[in-house]
């Protein structure tokens, strides 16, 4: 084997073309659709909570995979049974899988986590990195919910109609004097998020809720802020009187693919 020296400069321009093509290409980049390694540390915010998926199963310490005592179904017709199996964890992600498999009295099947029992936090700075899927009747989500179990308030991170996967929606729930829930939020169109991985966070202050996606501020309230500690939930819903029923178009089995979830509190 022979050795080919080159000058300085020409070292630095080829160190500069490698990294720029494995940046475009290589892991983590849009191209590859894989997810990017990111800094776990933030400034000025504590890290209280992360799940980075690493390993071949779920977390026990963290998540259950079910609503609390077990409840495995939902309202608002939603089509889906939250099986056992209805996620996998690998290659440092958690995929959370919606098939077309009838159970539970549901024709569908799909995966959730959540941290009740096991993590809740009052303020603090929320984020996930995920993508979706494309396709009617798919509906994923990323949540917060009180541990007291009593509903509202709730404050979602973001949800994504598949028939829509451009646009993600941000809301806050609080009980009203005169209703039970009320609520108001804000969508954000952006690129397509069923094609790469984005970045979604919820910095919850006291005086104020500020969601973000890819790092910019895309919506902000100041009233209505809950003052009580919070679990998380991820789920991908099918079917429900929002995002309708999957038709003919809707292709199976689908999945949200999470990267990593982390939560903090400022220092």
């Amino acid at each position: 084997m022979s050795l080919t020296f080159l000058p300085p400069a020409l070292l630095l321009l080829a160190s500069f073309v490698t990294a720029f093509a494995v940046s475009q290409n290589g892991p983590g980049s849009a191209r590859s659709g894989q997810p990017m390694a990111a800094a776990i540390h933030k400034p000025g915010w504590e890290l209280t909570f992360h799940d980075e998926f690493d390993g071949s199963k779920l977390d026990t310490g963290k998540w259950i995979d079910s609503y609390p005592n077990n409840q495995r179904t939902h309202s608002n017709n939603e089509q889906q049974y939250y099986a056992p199996d209805g996620y996998a964890v690998s290659g440092g992600q958690l995929r959370l899988k919606a098939e077309r498999r009838p159970m539970g009295g549901m024709p569908y099947t799909s995966g959730m986590i959540c941290s009740y029992g096991k993590f809740a936090q009052q303020y603090g700075w929320f984020e996930m990195r995920a993508k979706f899927p494309k396709g009617k009747g798919y509906w994923p989500a990323f949540w917060l919910l009180p541990v007291t179990r009593e509903w509202p308030p709730e404050i979602d991170i973001l949800e994504i109609l598949g028939h829509e996967p451009d646009k993600v929606y941000m809301t806050d729930h609080w009980r009203g004097e005169n209703v039970r829930d009320e609520h108001q939020g804000d969508s954000f169109t952006g690129p397509d998020f069923s094609a790469g991985y984005h970045v979604f966070a919820l910095d919850w202050e006291p005086n104020a809720l500020i969601w973000y996606v890819d790092g910019k501020e895309r919506f902000r309230m100041t009233e209505h802020i809950p003052h009580e500690p919070m679990y998380l939930l991820a789920n991908l819903a099918v079917g429900g009187d929002w995002p309708g029923y999957p038709d003919a178009t809707t292709r199976f089995p689908g999945s949200m693919v999470i990267d990593y979830i982390r939560v903090y509190k400022r220092r």
